[in-house]
């Protein structure tokens, strides 16, 4: 068993905040981190001194401590770190039934006056200001809370596909000019020739199922779309999936199966922080999924959007609207099937009774989130994705190397990606993707 503590030297560190607690009252305990909050009252002192396990009081009284130690107390900013070494009290007023009793304070660095309030509620007027001083806002409650929970849900994923025998792949960030088509494509120079930033691992995680048969990843990807909706960044990570062998109804299976097992894993160890974030009532769906096919979703989306928001819902792709207001209608994660051919990209494989139907799918999550995922059975024949690419107007030698592949052995296979981010955003309940990113990038936001 690894030691909880490996990494801590200490010289700083012996405990975390979250072993000042009543079972180890009567311990010694050398603690660090930063200070949250410093309050002075008369001849007492209250600092909560914060790391990434939690929140820890420290309570020093004028003529109980030195005045060396008091001095120092005085004088702290919010944001110093500091290391405390003390006796762990029991105290039943502290929110972990503990507080640490000072005998030794040291300030390792100092904290000037902050440009942000680390401790105000979140509020649209702020919004701009989180994330002009990212690299400060990421120590706010909520933020930290965030980044736990999406730390657990990454954990989950490869818990679940692990124990599921799949193998976890690594693609390429930079491509050819030629390998993706579209103009959302970020280029970048790569010795004198145009490539691009990824938009997707789709060609790629396809190659590897013909080796490695089921295969996942977290993966980045880029697009440079100048959208700003709340469930848009230019930068994000896909839960990537292929699975050779498999079909449309065994990825909504594994699909059931992997949001089961994130949101059971995060209610069991995220308890303080989805209460925190106000997701106590976060519950684990259950399994199966409704469907719809496309043209159920299309009819009652547009249903919904007339009664709701007396909106017209235009023809074609489902809209916007559409989607959201059967999120929230629905109320539960639900999967729309059967989308039409022409909604969809060229290596998504036909329903065989009716070429104009993809054998596809969205999972899409419930309170309005919208969309999590999108997959399908891929066409895995070179003559007929040579069809299916002249259908789009693209020039198959695009595509060439990727064409080929399938005159090698091209096993059926389907395979879908769900946004890591997404999912995060669903969980915490965030009203924006951005805050499920710890340094996001959007049209407006290159730095930090």
């Amino acid at each position: 068993m690894v030691d909880i503590k490996l990494g801590f030297d200490k010289r700083y560190k012996t405990h975390r905040t979250i072993d000042i607690n009543a079972e180890n009252a009567g311990d010694e305990a050398l603690i660090a981190g930063w200070v949250t909050v410093h309050r002075h009252k008369g001849k007492i002192i209250f600092v909560k001194i914060r790391d990434s396990k939690g929140i820890a009081q420290i309570v020093i009284k004028q003529g109980e401590a030195s005045e060396e130690l008091w001095t120092i107390a005085e004088k702290l900013n919010l944001e110093s770190v500091i290391s405390v070494k003390g006796t762990i009290i029991a105290d039943d007023r502290s929110h972990t039934g503990a507080e640490l009793k000072p005998l030794e304070l040291n300030v390792l660095a100092d904290a000037e006056t902050l440009p942000i309030d680390l401790t105000s509620k979140k509020t649209e007027t702020l919004i701009d200001t989180i994330f002009e001083y990212r690299q400060l806002s990421i120590r706010r409650p909520e933020a930290i809370a965030v980044f736990r929970i999406k730390h657990h849900i990454g954990q989950a994923v490869r818990e679940f596909y692990t124990s599921a025998g799949f193998y976890e792949i690594w693609t390429p960030y930079v491509l050819g000019a030629s390998t993706e088509g579209g103009a959302e494509m970020f280029k970048v120079d790569y010795f004198g020739e145009e490539a691009v930033l990824a938009q997707s691992c789709q060609f790629y995680k396809q190659a590897s199922i013909f080796s490695l048969e089921k295969v996942f990843g977290i993966i980045p990807s880029w697009r440079a779309e100048k959208s700003r909706t709340p469930k848009h960044v230019n930068e994000f990570h896909q839960i990537e999936t292929e699975i050779a062998f498999g079909s449309d109804e065994t990825i909504m299976q594994v699909q059931e199966q992997l949001v089961h097992h994130i949101l059971k894993t995060v209610i069991e160890k995220c308890q303080e922080d989805l209460k925190f974030l106000g997701r106590s009532d976060l519950k684990v769906p259950t399994i199966p999924f409704k469907r719809f096919t496309f043209g159920e979703a299309k009819a009652l989306g547009t249903k919904l959007v007339k009664e709701e928001m007396d909106m017209d819902e235009p023809e074609g792709d489902l809209s916007t609207p559409a989607e959201t207001a059967l999120s929230r209608h629905i109320g539960e994660p639900f999967f729309i099937t059967h989308w039409p051919t022409e909604l969809r990209g060229m290596y998504y494989g036909s329903d065989p009774e009716n070429d104009d139907i993809t054998l596809s799918i969205d999972l899409v999550a419930p309170e309005g989130v919208g969309e999590l995922s999108s997959g399908g059975v891929r066409v895995n024949d070179a003559d007929t994705l040579v069809q299916r690419i002249l259908k789009k107007d693209m020039d198959p030698e695009m595509f060439r190397w990727y064409i080929d592949m399938f005159k090698f052995g091209g096993a059926p296979h389907a395979g879908f990606g769900l946004g890591f981010e997404r999912i995060t955003r669903w969980i915490t309940g965030v009203a924006h993707i951005r805050e499920a990113i710890m340094f996001p990038r959007t049209p407006d936001l290159l730095t930090p």
